[in-house]
């Protein structure tokens, strides 16, 4: 009797592989969009971010009465007025840093001159010969004149260091600028998203009738719940986060502390390296300004307070939103900074946190939100 043959694996049906062809597609597509049209894109980018990470005030404030027009025309006014505040405090606490930067550059350059000199005082350069001892005759041919000229000194590195970082602090205002026309572009896209959504259901109802447009609002209720959700913890976990590292900061005693408790707040949104970096201003500026001991206390308790927050409040209240495979992540934020900066970095991580939201709310494309995450 013949042997049965294995049976033949199973044909994926029509409508998966037309589901994971579109995802592949949409991608392709939507990063070469986003890619090239990156001037255009980013201020949308950052009032649409902005616009979930309001949404639950917008909620709140319907709870206690307001009606939602009322509510958004409040936001947008709140966060007008928290922009010019903001600027005016960042600026006047920069330029405080800035005329207070030489005293910094002294002592760093006095440290590193010292320990160049503690090196250099151990072991003579490589080729060069050793000092004549004082009792001995200096050799025929070692006058200056005899000697010719002498070799160009090479630069320190405390001068190199104080030659970088004013390049450093002047290529930072010199941002300025740039950032208060991010921030009247993102104004007036807020403007405009908070009055487009009031009558986003009713055109889709009247576009798609029916069940196919019920579940189109699912969907995208769906999308915009978890958004929602995914940007209120981000805000509310960084705004924490810089208000304990201020109060630290405040208690030590050490200068421009509210410079450094906002960017704390700020670089919680270049996740997985933003909060890392934010430690790393007061750590080093404690051990120039501070004794030996406080500066170590303070720096400790920096770094439990970054743990603290994000490490466990953060990802314990966003729940899967944040599970991303760490991989491509690091891939994700490398290609987004090198793209578009600072800015890039600061978007990169909602970027792909809504690509994943997005793909989990689509039958066909939820197995590619398995492969975005780090279970």
């Amino acid at each position: 009797m013949d042997a049965q043959a294995p049976p033949a694996p199973p044909t994926p049906p029509r409508d998966t592989v037309a589901d994971t062809a579109l995802v592949v597609i949409a991608l392709v597509v939507g990063g070469a969009a986003v890619t090239y049209l990156g001037p255009v894109l980013q201020p949308f980018l950052v009032a649409l971010f902005v616009f979930y990470a309001t949404r639950f005030g917008v909620k709140m404030l319907g709870r206690l009465g307001m009606r939602p027009l009322t509510a958004y025309a409040t936001l947008v006014g709140l966060f007008l007025i928290a922009s010019v505040l903001l600027a005016q405090f960042m600026w006047r606490e920069g330029e405080s840093f800035r005329r207070s930067w030489p005293r910094y550059e002294d002592r760093i350059g006095a440290l590193i001159t010292a320990w160049t000199g503690r090196l250099g005082a151990e072991a003579p350069a490589a080729g060069e010969p050793a000092a004549p001892d004082a009792g001995e005759p200096a050799a025929a041919g070692t006058d200056a004149d005899a000697a010719g000229p002498a070799p160009p000194a090479r630069p320190s590195l405390s001068g190199l260091f104080r030659v970088s970082s004013r390049d450093v602090l002047n290529y930072v205002f010199a941002k300025g600028i740039d950032a208060a026309e991010l921030i009247v572009l993102v104004f007036c896209y807020l403007v405009f998203l908070f009055l487009g959504s009031r009558k986003f259901a009713a055109r889709v109802r009247r576009a798609f009738p029916g069940e196919r447009g019920e579940r189109i609002l699912a969907v995208g209720e769906g999308i915009s719940d978890s958004m929602e959700r995914f940007m209120t913890v981000k805000t509310l976990v960084g705004a924490g986060m810089g208000v304990c590292a201020g109060a630290i900061m405040w208690a030590f005693g050490l200068d421009h502390w509210p410079l450094w408790a906002f960017l704390f707040f700020a670089a919680n949104y270049v996740t997985a390296i933003g909060s890392w970096a934010a430690c790393l201003p007061p750590m080093l500026l404690s051990f120039i300004d501070l004794p030996l001991v406080p500066a170590l206390v303070l720096s400790t308790l920096v770094l439990v307070n970054r743990v603290l927050w994000i490490d466990f409040l953060e990802l314990r209240f966003s729940g899967k939103s944040l599970n991303l495979d760490p991989t491509l992540l690091f891939l994700w934020l490398s290609y987004w900074g090198w793209t578009w900066g600072v800015l890039g970095l600061i978007l990169a991580y909602p970027m792909m946190a809504a690509v994943k939201i997005s793909l989990r709310h689509l039958g066909g494309a939820h197995g590619w939100a398995e492969l975005l995450s780090d279970d």
